[in-house]
C-alpha cells in the first residue's frame, strides 16, 4: 500500500497559523476581557433633562459610609394624631463628597405604646419616604422620590427595630432630606424614635398649610440615618474610561456604540448629542494599558424638555353690583415635555377700612374703620338655649347644632361647641386639651397646639360666676353666641365681659362687644384653621377692644375651584373663579395670584395674575366714578341657560349694557360669547360682532365649529362685552 506523503512546508505553514491564531485570540481576550480590571460602579444617567444626558460614575474602589445624627437611646417615638394633613418629619444629611450616591434610608420605629390612650398608635402602621432637595435650610415642597414602608414587628418585646428604604439614587447636591411621612389614609400612627443628642439644627417636623407644608425645628434628634457610596481617597489605578450608548440594550458593546474615551480622572460625562423622547442605554468600561475592563452596570435615560406653563389671561377685571356673583375661568397649560405641578395661592391687598388677610383670603374691618358698619347688638335671652352654671371654668359645652351649612376654611360644618373660654371650634378633636394649659391660656394666631377650626372672640382664662351666662340661638337665617358678664379666672376685679359671635350661612363672622369693663385684660381675637397653620388675628393681648364695637370678618371675594394640580405635557387645566362681594362696601379691591410650578428638575418662574374687584363702581386710573340713579346705564348679564341640562339645543340669554364699560348710550361695543370644554379649549363662537346696548339670545345646538356634534359632559359659556366678563356652566346630556 502506498502512502501520500506530505510536504514538511505544509506543516510549518500549519503550526504558524495555528499559533497566530492562539496569539489574537490571547490578546482579544485580553484586550475585552480583562477579568482582573474592575468596571467602574454605580453607573447612573439622568433622565428628563433639556437635550442631554448627564452620566455620573464611581472609580474601582467606592467607600460606603452611614450619616448619623443622633445617639442610640430613643427616649420617646413622635406621633401624630388626627386628624393628619401631610404631617412629616426630617432630617437633614450633608455627604462627605459629590457625588453621593444614596443606597438606602434607615428610619428607627419605636415598639412602645406611649401615652394614656395607645389607640392612635401602632408600630405596623405603613408610611412613606421621601428624598427631598434643600431649599434655604428646609426641605423643598416636592418629591424626588417616594417608597412606602413599614416595621415587621417580629421581635415585638425589643424596644424597636431598624426599617431599611431602599432608594438608590445619586445626590448631586451635598445637602439634602430624608423626610418620614405618616400615611392620612391610615387610622394610626406608628411612632418615629427620637434620642436626648442635642440638637445641631438638624431635625425638623412639618405640617402641610393651605399652600406650603410648614417646617420646624425639633428639639431632639430623629433616628433617621442615611447610608450612600463615595468617591474613595485610594488613587485610581484607571487610565481613562469608554463610554457606549445605543437605543438597543441588546447590542451595546459595540465599535460603533462607542460615543467617548475620557480620561481617567473624570467621573461624569454629559451625552448632548441625543433626541428628545428618545431612550437610550449606556455601559461604561476602564483601560489600563491598554486592557478594557468588563463593563459596568447598565443604566438607561430619557431626555425630555422641562415642563413650561402658558396661561390665557394675563388679569382679571371685575365689575359687578352688591349681591351679584360672577364666574370666569382661566386655562393653564402646561407646552413642555414634563408633569407640570402647580400651587396658587391668593395675596388680598390692604384696602383703606380692611385689616390684615390671612392666606386663605378672609379680612377684617371694625365699625370704627368702616363707614357703615354699624354696631347691633342681639339679645338673645327670650328664645335661646342657656348654656354653663356658676362655677364653671374650662369647660367644653360640647356640639350645638346651627340649623345651616357654614363654611370655614375650604369646609362646611353644620355645628360648633362652645368653651367658658372665650372661644368656639368647629373641631371634634381639641387636642389642646391633652394639656389645657394650651387652650385656657390665649396664644396669637396661627398657634399650632392651640384650639383647631378655632373662632375666638375674646380667647382667655376666664369663669362664670352667679351673674354670668352663655346663651346660644340659631335659625336658618344666623346662629348667635353670647358670652354674658364672664370674669377672668383668678381675679374678681377683672371683668366682666359681655360679647357675643354672630354666624351667617355665607360665611361671615361678625364678634361684639356690648361691655368690657376694664383696661387690663389679655385676650386674642381671630381665627385658625383645621391644623393650626392658617389663621387670621385680629387682636393678640393688646387693648383696642372697646365698648359698642362691632368686628366684621369676610370671607375671600375671590375663590378658586382648585389651588393645586398636576398638568400633562401637551395638555390643559382649568382655574375656575367665583367673585363675590358678600357684604363688602362699594369700592375697588385688589389681590393678585401666584402660581407657583414645577417639575421634577425644575422650579419655573412664579406667574402673577392680578385681580381687580369693582363693585358698584367703574375703576379709573386715578379714582373710581361715582353714578347717580338718573345716570346708571344699562347692566351687563348673562343669564343661564335654558333648559339646562339640555339636548341637543339650548338658549342663552344675555343683556350689552354700557354701565360697567363706560360707554355711552347708544354706543357699540366688541362682543363675544364662546363655549369651552372642561379642559379650557374653544368649541364654538356663537357671537364676534359689535352690539348696542339691548337684550339678546343666542341659540347652542350642541356643535363646534366644524359642524361636528360634540360629546356629553360640562360646557362654559363666556361673555365678553368690551373689558367686562362672565362665565356660566352648564351641561349637556345625550
Amino acid at each position: 500500500m502506498k502512502v501520500n506523503s506530505v510536504p514538511f512546508s505544509f506543516y510549518v505553514k500549519c503550526l504558524y497559523i495555528s499559533s497566530l491564531l492562539i496569539l489574537l485570540l490571547f490578546v482579544f481576550t485580553e484586550s475585552t476581557y480583562a477579568d482582573d480590571l474592575l468596571p467602574p460602579t454605580f453607573l447612573s444617567a439622568i433622565s428628563d433633562q433639556d437635550g442631554k444626558v448627564p452620566l455620573f460614575w464611581f472609580n474601582t474602589h467606592p467607600d460606603t459610609s452611614e450619616l448619623v445624627y443622633h445617639g442610640n437611646g430613643m427616649i420617646y417615638g413622635m406621633f401624630v394624631v388626627p386628624p393628619w394633613h401631610e404631617n412629616c418629619v426630617a432630617v437633614r444629611m450633608t455627604s462627605p463628597s459629590l457625588p453621593f450616591y444614596l443606597l438606602k434610608s434607615k428610619i428607627y420605629v419605636s415598639h412602645h405604646r406611649i401615652g394614656p390612650d395607645t389607640n392612635y398608635y401602632d408600630y405596623k402602621a405603613p408610611f412613606f419616604v421621601t428624598v427631598n432637595r434643600d431649599s434655604g435650610g428646609i426641605p423643598q415642597n416636592w418629591f424626588l422620590d417616594s417608597i412606602s414602608a413599614q416595621a415587621t414587628g417580629e421581635d415585638s418585646l425589643s424596644d424597636g427595630e431598624w426599617v431599611e428604604v431602599e432608594h438608590d439614587l445619586l445626590m448631586e447636591d451635598s445637602t439634602f432630606w430624608i423626610v418620614f411621612h405618616w400615611y392620612e389614609e391610615t387610622p394610626l400612627s406608628p411612632l418615629v424614635g427620637v434620642d436626648n443628642l442635642t440638637n445641631v439644627g438638624n431635625s425638623f417636623w412639618g405640617k402641610r398649610t393651605f399652600f406650603h407644608f410648614e417646617w420646624h425645628p425639633c428639639y431632639y434628634n430623629l433616628m433617621i440615618r442615611a447610608q450612600g457610596v463615595t468617591i474613595s481617597d485610594t488613587a485610581s489605578d484607571v487610565d481613562s474610561f469608554r463610554v457606549y450608548r445605543s437605543t438597543d440594550s441588546t447590542s451595546l458593546i459595540e465599535q460603533s456604540n462607542l460615543i467617548a474615551s475620557l480620561p481617567g480622572s473624570p467621573s461624569q460625562y454629559t451625552d448632548s448629542e441625543v433626541i428628545e423622547d428618545q431612550t437610550y442605554f449606556y455601559r461604561i468600561t476602564s483601560i489600563t494599558s491598554s486592557e478594557e475592563s468588563p463593563v459596568s452596570n447598565q443604566t438607561e435615560a430619557t431626555p425630555k424638555r422641562r415642563a413650561e406653563l402658558m396661561v390665557d389671561r394675563d388679569e382679571f377685571i371685575v365689575h359687578l353690583s352688591a349681591g351679584e356673583q360672577i364666574f370666569d375661568s382661566m386655562t393653564l397649560t402646561n407646552s413642555g415635555g414634563l408633569p407640570l405641578r402647580f400651587k396658587a395661592q391668593i395675596d388680598i391687598k390692604e384696602t383703606d377700612g380692611m385689616g390684615e388677610s390671612d392666606q386663605f383670603g378672609y379680612t377684617w374691618t371694625d365699625n370704627h374703620r368702616q363707614p357703615g358698619l354699624e354696631f347691633a347688638w342681639v339679645d338673645t335671652q327670650s328664645g335661646a338655649t342657656r348654656i354653663g352654671q356658676s362655677g364653671d371654668d374650662k369647660q367644653d359645652y360640647g356640639f350645638s347644632p346651627l340649623g345651616f351649612h357654614f363654611p370655614f376654611y375650604g369646609s362646611t360644618f353644620d355645628s360648633l361647641k362652645i368653651t367658658s373660654d372665650g372661644w368656639l371650634s368647629f373641631s371634634p378633636v381639641i387636642p389642646c386639651y391633652t394639656d389645657s394649659f394650651l387652650c385656657y391660656i390665649n396664644k396669637c394666631l396661627p398657634y399650632l397646639w392651640g384650639p383647631y377650626n378655632l373662632l375666638a372672640p375674646f380667647w382667655d382664662d376666664l369663669k362664670l360666676t352667679d351673674s354670668s351666662a352663655i346663651y346660644f340661638f340659631s335659625n336658618s337665617d344666623s346662629a348667635i353666641i353670647s358670652f354674658l358678664t364672664l370674669y377672668h379666672y383668678g381675679s374678681s376685679n377683672k371683668g366682666p365681659y359681655t360679647f357675643q359671635t354672630v354666624l351667617t350661612p355665607n360665611g361671615e363672622i361678625t364678634f361684639q362687644y356690648l361691655y368690657l369693663h376694664d383696661s387690663l385684660y389679655t385676650a386674642t381675637v381671630g381665627m385658625q384653621n383645621e391644623d393650626g397653620t392658617t389663621g387670621l388675628q385680629v387682636f393678640c393681648n393688646q387693648k383696642p377692644l372697646k365698648d359698642s364695637l362691632s368686628i366684621k370678618i369676610r370671607p375671600s371675594w375671590v375663590k378658586v375651584d382648585s389651588m393645586e394640580g398636576c398638568i400633562q405635557p401637551e395638555q390643559n387645566g382649568m382655574l375656575n373663579f367665583t367673585f363675590d362681594p358678600f357684604s363688602y362696601p362699594r369700592g375697588v379691591y385688589r389681590a393678585d395670584m401666584l402660581i407657583n410650578s414645577w417639575d421634577k428638575n425644575h422650579h419655573l418662574e412664579t406667574l402673577i395674575i392680578p385681580l381687580t374687584l369693582c363693585i358698584d363702581t367703574t375703576m379709573d386710573t386715578t379714582t373710581s366714578v361715582d353714578w347717580t340713579d338718573s345716570e346708571k346705564p344699562e347692566k351687563i348679564t348673562l343669564l343661564q341657560n335654558y333648559p339646562n341640562p339640555f339636548n341637543p339645543v339650548t338658549s342663552i340669554q344675555y343683556t350689552v349694557g354700557s354701565r360697567q364699560i363706560k360707554a355711552a348710550i347708544g354706543s357699540s361695543v366688541h362682543t363675544t360669547l364662546k363655549i369651552y370644554n372642561i379642559l379650557g379649549q374653544k368649541v364654538r363662537t356663537l357671537v364676534d360682532e359689535m352690539k348696542t346696548p339691548g337684550n339678546y339670545e343666542a341659540i347652542w345646538d350642541g356643535k363646534d365649529d366644524r359642524g361636528k356634534d360634540v360629546a356629553s359632559g360640562i360646557y362654559f359659556y363666556k361673555l365678553k362685552v368690551g373689558s367686562y366678563q362672565k362665565t356660566r356652566k352648564m351641561v349637556l346630556l345625550k
